[in-house]
């Protein structure tokens, strides 16, 4: 067996991947047409006394990051909300997963709108405001608008331009995501919103937060601005409840019946085949 080491090097058993969320939520642009990291600070993150036992105080940083992972991937149901930054733009996220079903949740740009968002098994719904069709589809966004009728856009997961949209609901893809090869070194135990911590430094610049007890559990993940995978905040909770189910046929209008042509630019307009409403 390994003697115990507070730092590992070698291939990466996962992470939060705050920058692969970044990709999947600017996908959901893309397939239709935390720049800062303020949540911790010293009142929030205090150390905790050394004279407590800290049950994570054997295994090496890797091995209790390899097991916080398994923990989340067998978890029935996950939320994460925060931060990333995706091309210097900070993108809000709210996504609430049901292993082996699908995710729930929606996608906020600064200044450009919000995109509401529901993955069940290989079916994707997504309602973009006002405000998103008005910034990415220009001069066409009032006829989208009415078409929809405050519907939801229906896609295939299995479609090519949905790929990476539909992957944002993979936890293994998300937990698992980012470098090959890297570092993690145990910083002090101390304690986060009330709940005792474990802080796992990653070579990336990253910093993942587990709680310090016999099976670790994600709670949070930070990546300050000008780190390799890019700023990001991303507060986590295992087990949280999580509801998740299809809109009804009555609130969803399908590509083919929108006549919407998504472009392959994530900045690219939004062009209209047809106009009928299906």
């Amino acid at each position: 067996m390994r003697p115990p080491s507070t730092t590992e090097s070698g291939r990466r058993p996962g992470r939060l991947g705050s920058l692969r969320l970044a990709a999947a939520a600017a996908a959901c642009a893309s397939c239709l047409a935390a720049a800062g990291c303020g949540g911790l600070t010293a009142a929030t993150l205090r150390p905790f006394p050394q004279s407590t036992v800290d049950p994570l105080a054997r295994l090496p940083a890797g091995k209790v990051v390899t097991e916080a992972v398994a923990d989340a991937e067998a978890a029935p149901s996950l939320t994460m909300s925060g931060t990333v930054t995706d091309a210097g733009t900070s993108i809000g996220i709210t996504l609430g997963f049901k292993r082996g079903r699908g995710c729930v949740g929606s996608v906020s740009y600064p200044n450009k709108g919000t995109v509401k968002l529901i993955v069940v098994g290989k079916a994707v719904y997504l309602k973009p405001d006002a405000k998103f069709w008005t910034t990415n589809a220009g001069a066409k966004a009032p006829l989208i608008m009415s078409l929809l009728n405050g519907r939801y856009l229906e896609a295939s997961a299995s479609d090519k331009t949905m790929a990476d949209l539909a992957s944002v609901c993979s936890l293994s893809t998300i937990l698992n995501s980012g470098s090959a090869t890297g570092t993690y070194a145990k910083e002090a135990v101390t304690t986060l919103d009330g709940i005792r911590v474990l802080p796992i430094k990653l070579s990336d610049g990253s910093t993942e937060y587990v709680t310090d007890t016999p099976a670790p559990e994600f709670v949070k993940a930070i990546a300050p601005t000008g780190s390799k995978v890019g700023a990001g905040d991303v507060s986590v909770s295992v087990d949280a409840p999580v509801t998740l189910t299809a809109p009804p046929a009555s609130q969803v209008l399908n590509e083919d019946q929108l006549g919407l042509t998504p472009t392959p630019a994530s900045t690219g307009p939004v062009t209209t085949a047809r106009t009928r409403a299906g």
